[in-house]
């Protein structure tokens, strides 16, 4: 081989080698009586939906796809056929497989290898079914007047919400099929409407509070964020008449520090921001003073800031308790920021960080993203320590 071919060859070789390994899932399978068919694989954008592969399909149907795998977070497909469409979720490097028959295409196929895309497919049934249930309903509606048709239209479709809320949404609020169901449409109008009803809004908020801790710096998660806030702040009893300025400062809370940022007064009435402990990991906990736990559990988070403060441990401790004075008492002889929302269980806070029960912890990386929600004195005490290094 002459030297010009050895070193183009080289040259070659190196540049291969330099170029860096794209992570890759797999979608293969088989769509029958589609013969000469395009199948496109869309991906279903944040903002967009665009096409990232195709491939005609021959008479055994078969097909394969391998494009790069999501990065920061799940991330939603859908295969199609003119106006037939099968939408799938992925969260990471692995195979899925679907067959199908294309005159059913839609209703009828069949995913394996993904517990996440056979979930989000019973929520697409569901979904379809709802859409079927109403066009019954209003094809067989004989009376002239439409008020009762508009009413039962509207029960058939709270039912479906209240189901959906129960059975996909609030047990696994970290699940990609609970953002999902978010976002469910009826003939281009959605289900669930963060600002406008109370109940929507704090669906909107369990998954974002899930989301920051799984995948904190996913455009996804600043995205649910800001609707979850806004939502939270417009449908709050105690912000009955919120301004447009004041909703937008929500808004910027999390666009700014990566987090839902809080601020309330400290015992000497000095407003106090999580945020400003960016630069340290921050033991975020949600407690009462006035409770049989408190004594004991202040002493182990005693420890835990005499052993770690040091190394960068501040801790964020915020009450809901009713007796100010008694907070008071308590709050002015502990060494961290100590802080008190007045709305007590009402607050806004504990339902964005869907706190369900006193006391609960989050903890922040020295980035402001929260990394996890310990149980446990142990596993709290072991992950300070491997944050803090």
């Amino acid at each position: 081989m002459k030297r010009s071919n050895l070193v183009l060859l080289a040259l070659t070789l190196l540049t291969v080698a330099c170029q860096p390994k794209v992570d890759r899932f797999t979608l293969n399978g088989q769509i029958v009586e589609a013969d000469g068919k395009m199948l496109y694989l869309d991906h279903l954008a944040l903002d967009k939906v665009e096409v990232i592969d195709s491939v005609k399909l021959d008479a055994d149907g078969k097909f394969s796809f391998k494009p790069a795998a999501p990065q920061d977070c799940f991330d939603f497909y859908r295969l199609r056929i003119d106006r037939k469409v099968v939408n799938l979720v992925i969260d990471s490097t692995e195979t899925v497989t679907v067959t199908a028959s294309l005159p059913v295409m839609q209703v009828a196929y069949m995913v394996e290898g993904s517990e996440n895309c056979s979930t989000l497919k019973e929520l697409v049934m569901r979904q379809m079914g709802l859409l079927q249930d109403l066009r019954r309903v209003s094809s067989g509606y004989n009376s002239p007047d439409p008020t009762m048709l508009q009413q039962q239209i509207q029960e058939m479709v709270d039912v479906f919400k209240s189901e959906i809320m129960t059975e996909f949404i609030l047990p696994a609020p970290a699940s990609p099929c609970a953002y999902y169901a978010l976002f469910l449409s009826i003939n281009g109008q959605t289900l669930y409407n963060p600002q406008a009803d109370r109940q929507d809004a704090k669906c909107y908020a369990a998954v974002a509070t899930q989301m920051d801790i799984n995948y904190p710096d996913a455009v996804r998660t600043s995205h649910l964020h800001n609707v979850a806030l806004k939502g939270m702040a417009k449908t709050s009893p105690s912000r009955n008449n919120v301004s447009e300025e004041a909703i937008q400062q929500f808004e910027s809370m999390v666009v700014e520090s990566g987090l839902i940022d809080i601020e309330l007064p400290d015992y000497k009435n000095r407003m106090q921001k999580l945020s400003d402990g960016k630069g340290n990991v921050i033991l975020l906990d949600f407690t009462a003073y006035k409770t049989d736990y408190s004594s004991a559990y202040n002493m182990l988070l005693r420890g835990l800031y005499d052993k770690y403060a040091d190394q960068g441990l501040s801790i964020y401790q915020v009450s809901v308790d009713t007796d100010e004075s008694y907070w008071l008492n308590v709050a002015s002889n502990l060494p961290w920021t100590c802080v008190r929302d007045e709305e007590s269980l009402g607050s806004t806070y504990l339902k964005l960080y869907n706190v369900q029960q006193l006391p609960t912890v989050f903890l922040i990386d020295r980035e402001g993203n929260i990394t996890d929600r310990p149980e446990g004195s142990d596993e709290l005490d072991a992950k300070i320590s491997r944050l803090l290094k």
